[in-house]
């Protein structure tokens, strides 16, 4: 009979655990995720929704590269100013896993991407104009059942209007939604 001693026990767990990760190399994922977007314009407090949806790719268990397309409303659900704010656009980005674990990681994320504004004014006229958005933020994920996870994103960005050059958006946002390994 052989007696293995708790401390080996413990280092042959200890050695297993690093291997084990939430993302592996390979894993393509889905994100849906969404931010309450208050503004103010003329003096008035509008509230909407900023959405994105994303296809994440993992090139290493740290690493992954993921195109994110969104869109934003300004007065989905409170229009005190009258002036509707749609915006379309992509962000690719690259994020990187400090902690991934089975069933909880936290990444670092960096991203630039392009979209374009329409904004109704002037008695519906609709001016379209190009935006260029920087995004740098951090986000986890915790696994729920197999293949999805909840998923909350905290990026800091900067959508800057490059028709106009004016800033139209910048801050802090609190995304949250959901994350699904397809493969």
């Amino acid at each position: 009979m052989t007696y293995t001693t708790p401390l080996t026990l413990l280092f042959l767990v200890a050695l297993s655990l690093p291997v084990v990760a939430q993302n592996q190399r390979g894993d393509i994922l889905l994100s849906i995720t969404a931010s309450p977007f208050p503004t103010t314009n003329s003096n008035s407090n509008d509230f909407g929704v900023i959405a994105k949806a994303g296809l994440e790719f993992q090139i290493s268990d740290n690493v992954s590269f993921q195109g994110s397309f969104f869109t934003s409303n300004n007065v989905l659900f409170k229009n005190e100013s009258d002036i509707n704010i749609n915006s379309y656009g992509f962000i690719p980005s690259v994020h990187y896993y400090f902690f991934n674990q089975p069933k909880f990681n936290v990444f670092g994320q960096l991203g630039y991407g392009f979209g374009f504004e329409d904004l109704t004014r002037n008695y519906g006229e609709i001016e379209n104009s190009a935006l260029t958005i920087f995004s740098i933020g951090a986000g986890a994920n915790y696994k729920l059942k197999e293949k999805l996870y909840l998923q909350l994103h905290l990026p800091y960005f900067n959508a800057q209007n490059i028709t106009i050059n004016e800033s139209v958006a910048a801050g802090v946002a609190i995304f949250v939604g959901f994350n699904f390994k397809l493969n």
